[in-house]
C-alpha cells in the first residue's frame, strides 16, 4: 500500500457518476488487456463491447436464458449461466454481473436490460477473489459449443 503525506492510501473502488461514464471506462480498460472475463451482463452491453474483444483471451457467462449469437462464439468461450445472481437495487430485484481483468473488477447493476450502474472493486485480495469465484461459476456454468 503506497504512502501518500504520511499516510498508507488505498483506492478501494469506484461509484461512477453515470452509466455513460462507466462504459467509456470499461471500453478504455478491455482495449488496453488481454484477457477479460464476463459474467452476467445484459446482451445489449455485449453488443457494445463485442468489437473490443476480438483477439482477446475471452470467457462470457451469459445471464439464464439467453442464447449466444454466432458473433459472440466467434470471439471466445460462451456459457450459460445457471444459478440466479441478483440484488435489491433501490427497491427493485436487479441482475449483477461483472467483467474481470487482472487488478479491477466492474460490476454491472442492470434490470430488464437496462445497466442501472457500473461500479468498480479496485482492492487487489477482493479483484483475485471475485475472480476464483468466476472460475467456479464457468465450471457449473452450462458450456455453449
Amino acid at each position: 500500500m503506497p504512502i501518500v503525506d504520511g499516510q498508507y492510501q488505498a483506492k478501494i473502488s469506484t461509484v461512477f457518476a453515470s452509466v455513460k461514464q462507466g462504459v467509456v471506462e470499461l471500453k478504455k480498460k478491455i482495449e488496453k488487456s488481454r484477457k477479460v472475463r464476463i459474467g452476467n451482463v445484459p446482451i445489449k452491453l455485449l453488443k457494445e463491447l463485442l468489437p473490443l474483444l476480438k483477439g482477446k483471451d475471452v470467457k462470457i457467462i451469459l445471464p439464464d436464458g439467453e442464447q449466444p449469437t454466432e458473433e459472440l462464439k466467434a470471439v471466445g468461450e460462451v456459457a450459460i449461466q445457471k444459478a440466479k445472481i441478483y440484488s435489491d437495487f433501490k427497491g427493485v430485484e436487479a441482475n449483477e454481473g461483472s467483467i474481470y481483468f487482472a487488478d479491477v473488477m466492474f460490476c454491472v447493476t442492470w434490470a430488464k436490460g437496462k445497466v442501472l450502474q457500473i461500479t468498480t472493486m479496485e482492492y487487489d485480495k477482493c479483484v483475485k477473489c471475485m475472480k476464483g469465484t468466476f472460475e467456479m461459476s464457468w465450471r457449473y456454468a452450462q458450456k455453449v459449443k
